[in-house]
């Protein structure tokens, strides 16, 4: 059984890591040290321990709400850092002045974040000043800053859209519920009345039926209050202009009520209101 030392990796004297952690951007060393655990460890490919390491850093990256290089150049970056690393170990026992100052360089140089930031990240407009200056302070010290605040915000605001996004489907569930039932007893009728009529008059009894109970159907104000719910359901959810009138149309064609009839019975309506607040304004 290999001992922690044995399994240590060579100037890095730190066996390799089962994961990364902590709240501040990767450094180089724990990249190496993560590839190692894949690539010796658990026995992959270099290429397949380049590709999980890369898999398991980019996601820090995206919480410190930073732009970042394509997977392909980080694959590359992760592999040149390999490369330099297996340089210095394979000339370890040259004894040269310069070549022990390169190996204390290179060990110091692992202490800095493997930097996968995009190289307009500092300058694009879309992205906070907040998060450009966690970049630049991690950037010149990185043990100075952490993202633990970053990650609260990101948070919260995800639980808000995860909870807006459940509400929503339940409220639309709800309606869709609703038309399938207030649909449902609409049918209803028309087949008993079809059921009970003689074979002559079968041919034009269900046309006549269903004319008539879609006639009813628009003079029905518990469906009219359907769709003005529906319709305020888009308003309160802040749909777009596009899906809410998607829905109001959808809804408004399974009562065979005409869309555009009752979007100017909304605009009519919405303008008495207004009409009714400026003459109180003026008296």
């Amino acid at each position: 059984m290999a001992t922690r030392a044995a399994s240590n990796l060579w100037l890095i004297d730190k066996a390799p890591i089962d994961e990364i952690t902590g709240a501040r951007l990767p450094s180089e060393e724990q990249v190496l040290l993560r590839y190692y655990h894949h690539h010796r460890e658990m026995g992959k490919t270099a290429s397949g321990s380049r590709k999980a390491v890369v898999e398991e850093v980019l996601p820090f990256w995206s919480r410190a709400g930073i732009l970042t290089t394509t997977v392909i150049h980080a694959g590359t970056k992760l592999s040149k850092l390999v490369k330099a690393y297996n340089d210095f170990k394979k000339n370890k026992n040259k004894d040269r002045p310069k070549h022990r100052m390169d190996e204390e360089i290179f060990k110091g140089d692992l202490q800095e974040i493997f930097d996968l930031a995009h190289s307009s990240s500092l300058q694009r407009a879309d992205v906070k000043d907040e998060d450009k200056e966690f970049l630049r302070s991690q950037r010149e010290d990185r043990g100075e800053s952490s993202m633990a605040g970053i990650d609260l915000v990101t948070a919260k605001k995800v639980e808000k859209q995860v909870e807006r996004g459940t509400r929503l489907k339940r409220l639309w569930e709800r309606e869709d519920s609703d038309i399938a039932r207030l649909t449902e007893r609409a049918e209803t009728p028309s087949q008993s009345s079809s059921s009970s009529s003689s074979p002559v008059s079968t041919t034009s009894s269900p046309a006549r039926g269903s004319r008539s109970q879609r006639k009813k159907l628009k003079q029905s104000p518990s469906i009219s209050v359907r769709i003005l719910t529906s319709f305020q359901l888009g308003e309160r959810e802040k749909l777009s202009v596009r899906q809410a009138t998607s829905t109001f149309a959808a809804t408004a064609q399974v009562f065979g009520i005409g869309a555009l009839g009752v979007w100017r019975s909304r605009r009519a309506r919405s303008t008495s209101t207004i009409a009714g607040r400026s003459s109180a304004e003026k008296s």
